[in-house]
């Protein structure tokens, strides 16, 4: 079954403002397969290999599910079971007021996760609960977008762009840091 169609690539592409953006999500990449961090780690290998411009890449697994997400931009992605993501959980990383704000205790957790993945070339903080995301737009009643609030504090070029979207029992959460 195919997560990330050409058209769900293309508005990525379009809401991360980055257009060089490659996703890949495969079932058989999920954390419950022995061998999918081998798998996703080959598939990413291959990708940067081959590639004429430096590129980033960052994954995400979860049981039945794992992301590679790949662009000549800083990148994070996330991806969770959304019944797994409860809200005592969320609450703990969030600054006052996020959570609130939040369309869903699965979109906070998955954006902050793909922002936190993101920063690591600047000055990634240690802890989810250092940064806040937020102006959420609600596109679609599974597609959300978000920013980095605080980008400057970490020495990130610009805010970015992210994108949260829900599909079947996993929530996915996308960052760009526009360089």
């Amino acid at each position: 079954m195919l997560i990330i169609d050409n058209h769900k690539l293309e508005s990525l592409r379009k809401h991360l403002n980055c257009p060089d953006l490659q996703v890949f999500a495969y079932a058989e990449w999920g954390s419950d397969n022995p061998d999918h961090r081998k798998w996703i780690h080959s598939h990413r290998d291959q990708i940067i290999l081959n590639s004429n411009t430096p590129l980033h890449s960052s994954i995400a697994h979860t049981q039945g599910m794992g992301v590679l997400m790949i662009s000549s931009h800083a990148v994070g992605v996330d991806v969770e079971n959304t019944h797994r993501v409860l809200e005592p959980i969320a609450k703990r990383v969030a600054k006052p007021g996020e959570y609130e704000s939040a369309p869903s205790a699965a979109s906070l957790w998955t954006a902050k996760e793909a922002c936190f993945k993101a920063l690591r070339p600047f000055s990634q903080p240690s802890v989810l609960s250092e940064f806040s995301v937020g102006d959420w737009q609600k596109i679609t009643s599974q597609y959300e977008t978000f920013t980095l609030l605080d980008y400057s504090e970490h020495q990130a070029p610009s805010a970015g762009a992210g994108v949260c979207f829900h599909e079947q029992k996993f929530s996915f959460g996308f960052y760009c840091v526009n360089l």
